[in-house]
């Protein structure tokens, strides 16, 4: 592994485990097994390894993950929803710190929060995106643009913030409780099915572990 790919990778591990706040460049360069001015010749402070945690390894992910998703699953079915739903808790799982420190991180870096609000939008117009295509294949309901507008954000909020639900109230981040987070994605998206998009729904949590 690359120096600065070992250091991303070392630093990700420390701030999941201690919080940012906790860990300084030495502890990051200590736990590489690096000098300090090793670390400084390819990062040059810890905002600058957040960044680079962000647009390197978080942004590049998420895309990937999704373009995965759109390969093996029909775009717009509940299914593909709910794929998308773990893929993302494990996604928040892998870069916990970033999810807890959120609005701390943002507030205090106003490039890593330009950042972070471009890949917001984005995400979110994945599932608009997702929303309009299941419609438009009959897995879900014709319904005005308002209310797609809505159900996205539904969506995406509970994409989002499921991992924090579990934490701060004080549950196991497990398989039994991603499980429970894509049955309640499931509830959000059921009122919308149509016939179709019901039986398929069903036939696919039956097939699949939606955590495997």
């Amino acid at each position: 592994m690359k120096t600065r790919e070992l250091i991303i990778e070392k630093a990700i591990e420390l701030f999941n485990e201690k919080g940012t706040k906790a860990v300084s460049t030495n502890h990051i360069a200590a736990a590489a097994g690096i000098s300090p001015g090793n670390l400084y010749y390819h990062f040059r402070n810890k905002k600058d390894i957040i960044r680079a945690i962000f647009s390197e390894h978080m942004d590049a992910y998420g895309t990937q993950e999704f373009l995965k998703i759109a390969v093996e699953l029909e775009p717009g079915t509940a299914e593909a929803l709910i794929a998308t739903f773990v893929m993302i808790q494990k996604f928040n799982w892998r870069y916990r710190f970033f999810k807890r420190e959120l609005t701390a991180l943002i507030m205090d870096d106003p490039q890593l929060r330009e950042s972070f609000i471009t890949a917001f939008k984005e995400g979110l117009a994945v599932v608009r995106a997702s929303i309009d295509m299941g419609i438009y294949r009959k897995f879900l309901k014709e319904m005005p643009t308002a209310d797609r507008d809505f159900l996205a954000e539904e969506v995406w909020l509970a994409n989002l913030f499921w991992l924090n639900y579990l934490e701060i109230g004080g549950e196991e981040i497990d398989e039994k409780n991603l499980i429970r987070g894509s049955n309640h994605l499931r509830n959000i998206l059921k009122p919308y099915m149509t016939e179709q998009g019901l039986a398929a729904s069903i036939k696919a949590s039956e097939e699949s572990d939606p955590v495997s």
